[in-house]
């Protein structure tokens, strides 16, 4: 069973919004669903609300995190989310339905939202080490035509995102899932446009250049570190350094 985690309604919200999802048959067969509510009247995903919503979404091994949020920037509460688990923002303004007698339109829309990151789990989330959705975005670099693989993936709010992302997929692997030689064995790794090689051990990378040159990789910090011939480095999914260049 998925988990829909619900991050940033107003406390005042949560009973009615328990009781009213609760009656729709869908959601309780297909989704488990929790409140990281805001203490605030306005719907609000704070710093604690993250954390929380993180620790919560860790628990689970299909965690989907949605988020309630009337602030102006919201940017980065979902740059921090997503790097991690599956996120997207819900129409605030549907909560007013919560505050009256009939609360079907946010009924309607949480299961609109929940049926639609149910066909993404199918078709899009990986489902092993292999997809290309785990290399770090932050590192890899594509061919131009392959750029909008990760943003295909992000996307919601329409079915035609879904059938985008598994296109974009599907291109992307023709593109860099290319055979290397190595001694008398032959294998297929992921080569980004700078003929860096991406060689997935588990949840990590092991990066060289394919003719062994030097080379300069930017990390998920921004920072750019040096790799020496013959040398690699090694990175998470995410794009963080896990030891320095040997």
């Amino acid at each position: 069973m998925k988990t829909a985690i619900l991050a940033g309604i107003p406390v005042g919200y949560v009973v009615t919004a328990r009781s009213a999802l609760s009656k729709v048959a869908y959601l309780h067969s297909t989704w488990s669903i929790k409140f990281v509510p805001s203490s605030r009247k306005e719907p609000e995903v704070s710093e604690k609300l993250v954390q929380q919503a993180l620790g919560l979404a860790a628990q689970s091994a299909e965690a989907h995190v949605i988020g309630f949020s009337a602030q102006r920037s919201r940017q980065d509460i979902s740059d921090r989310i997503k790097s991690f688990f599956r996120f997207r923002w819900f129409d605030h303004s549907l909560l007013r339905y919560l505050g009256s007698s009939d609360p079907s339109e946010f009924v309607r829309g949480i299961t609109s939202v929940l049926e639609e990151e149910s066909e993404w789990a199918k078709c899009v989330k990986p489902k092993d080490t292999s997809s290309p959705l785990l290399l770090p975005e932050s590192s890899f670099v594509p061919e131009r035509a392959q750029l909008n693989l990760w943003r295909h993936a992000y996307a919601y709010g329409d079915a035609g995102n879904i059938i985008g992302a598994e296109k974009a997929i599907k291109s992307f692997e023709k593109s860099h899932n290319r055979k290397v030689n190595s001694g008398s064995f032959r294998s297929y790794k992921w080569i980004d446009r700078k003929d860096r090689v991406f060689d997935q051990e588990g949840f990590h990378f092991d990066v060289t250049h394919l003719e062994g040159h030097e080379f300069v990789l930017i990390d998920a910090n921004g920072r750019e570190n040096l790799v020496k011939r013959a040398s690699h480095l090694n990175l998470d999914p995410h794009g963080y350094v896990r030891n320095s260049a040997s």
